[in-house]
């Protein structure tokens, strides 16, 4: 499946599994998972974060909208901006729709094909956390009818070998868009496939 088609085919809505309605951070004691950053704080790939303050999720009119969707009562976003020093990047926007709660800078995006479908992610660090962005469309079925695909989108955070979330859109969804990747740093075939 070629990866325009499988652009196309991302625009469906994943069934809502999550952890909490917020940014999650390593557990600090027995399970408990604590929020990373205050609001519209910036955490970045390791740049300094010298850009004006995000004051929204969504994407501005002149930043490129590389991924969005709601789950549950937040909202997240992957918006392709230009840096203090020039340089596209993407960031990673996650919080409500009248408050930012974690922004993140210079996500990695990959893409890979599966027989029947594929998924395209964009990967985000903030220290030992990584949030990874993700789209996918699954082979589910074939019949008279055709295929009978399973798409879904939504945000893994994982610490080392540890999931800490899989929060999945639930409505809204604007589907990975690996074919800007090229434009904000390249895209690889280094695929976060999830943990057992």
């Amino acid at each position: 499946m070629t990866v325009a088609a499988l652009l196309v085919a991302g625009c469906g809505q994943g069934a809502a599994q999550s952890a909490k309605d917020e940014p999650v951070s390593p557990a600090s004691e027995e399970g408990a998972v604590e929020p990373v950053a205050t609001p519209g704080d910036r955490a970045s790939g390791g740049e300094a974060a010298s850009a004006p303050k995000v004051t929204s999720v969504a994407c501005a009119q002149d930043e490129q909208e590389l991924f969005a969707c709601t789950a549950g009562s937040k909202r997240i976003a992957v918006c392709g901006v230009t840096d203090a020093q020039g340089r596209k990047t993407a960031q990673y926007r996650f919080g409500s729709s009248d408050k930012v709660e974690l922004v993140l800078d210079g996500g990695r995006f990959a893409n890979t094909a599966y027989s029947g479908g594929g998924e395209s992610q964009i990967q985000f660090a903030n220290g030992d956390v990584r949030y990874i962005v993700y789209s996918r469309t699954i082979r589910t079925g074939f019949d008279e009818d055709g295929n009978k695909p399973e798409f879904t989108d939504g945000v893994w955070v994982v610490r080392g070998d540890e999931n800490l979330a899989d929060r999945q859109c639930t409505g809204e969804v604007v589907s990975v868009d690996v074919m800007a990747g090229d434009a904000y740093g390249g895209v690889g075939k280094d695929v976060y496939y999830g943990l057992d």
